[in-house]
C-alpha cells in the first residue's frame, strides 16, 4: 500500500495559483487525532477497527499519525469501523435532531481534507444522520490508472461542474466530458472515476448517498500516492 509523507489538513492558501481555481479554505481537521479519540472513547484497538473496515492494522496507523491522507473511500471504511456517522470525523460538535434540522455552511467555512487526488471540503458536518453527504471537491488527478480498477460502492452520487473541466468515466457508459454548469447523476455501484480534465485543475459541488457511510466500500482501492517535493 502506497504511503504520504505526514500532510497537514490546513486552511488552503495559494496552493492553486496556476490553476486558475480558487482555492478551497475551510477549518484546520486533524484527522488523525480525532480518529484516535473515538477508537480510544470506545475502547477499541487498532485490530477491532481493522476488522470492522477491512482496512489494515498498518494503515489506521499511518491516519492516526497524520502519515496517510485517507481517500472518500477509506474514510468511509474509517466512519464504518468506528461506528460512526462521517460528520463526526470532521465535526467538533456533531447535532442530531429527529426533525426539523437545518445547516449552513457559509462561504469557505467548510471543513478541509486534503488528498494526492483531491481536496475535500466537507459541507454541514454538524449533522449528523444525513441520508446525503454534500462537499465541494478540488479535482486534481487526471491518469485513469491511479483508479484502476474503477471504483464502486453502495450509494448515488451528483455532480455539478463548477469551474475547470472533468472527465467522468463509468463502467456501462462512455466517457464524458463536464464543463461549468454541466451536472450528472449516477449509481455508485457502477465501476466510476472523476479526473480532471486539461491544463487546470476542476471544482465540483458532489452529493453522495448517506448509504455510503454505512455500507463499506468492499472493492475501493487507495489511489493516495506519494508526494515528491
Amino acid at each position: 500500500m502506497n504511503q504520504l509523507p505526514r500532510t497537514k489538513l490546513v486552511k488552503s492558501a495559494d496552493a492553486s495559483t496556476n490553476t486558475g481555481v480558487q482555492p478551497v479554505q475551510g477549518s484546520h481537521v486533524d484527522l488523525g487525532s480525532r480518529v484516535r479519540g473515538i477508537r480510544q472513547s470506545k475502547r477499541m484497538t487498532l485490530k477491532d477497527v481493522a476488522n470492522r473496515s477491512g482496512l489494515a492494522v498498518a494503515t489506521l496507523s499511518k491516519v492516526e499519525n497524520n502519515r496517510l491522507s485517507p481517500t472518500y473511500e477509506n474514510i468511509i471504511r474509517l466512519a464504518r469501523g468506528l461506528d460512526v456517522d462521517i460528520a463526526v470525523l470532521f465535526s467538533d460538535q456533531p447535532q442530531l435532531s429527529p426533525h426539523g434540522r437545518r445547516s449552513i455552511t457559509r462561504l469557505g467555512q467548510g471543513k478541509v481534507f486534503e488528498t494526492e487526488t483531491y481536496n475535500y471540503e466537507m459541507l454541514c458536518t454538524d449533522v449528523v444522520g444525513k441520508r446525503i453527504i454534500p462537499l465541494k471537491a478540488r479535482i486534481k488527478q487526471r491518469e485513469w490508472k491511479d483508479f484502476s480498477p474503477l471504483i464502486k460502492h453502495e450509494g448515488e452520487e451528483v455532480i455539478y461542474v463548477l469551474t475547470g473541466r472533468i472527465r467522468l468515466i463509468t463502467e456501462f457508459y462512455e466517457e464524458v466530458i463536464l464543463e461549468p454548469g454541466d451536472c450528472v447523476y449516477f449509481d455508485s455501484t457502477m465501476g466510476h472515476v472523476c479526473l480532471a480534465h486539461g491544463l487546470e485543475d476542476a471544482e465540483v459541488f458532489w452529493v453522495c448517498s448517506s448509504s455510503d457511510a454505512i455500507n463499506v466500500v468492499e472493492n475501493s482501492h487507495e489511489s493516495a500516492r506519494p508526494r515528491s517535493k
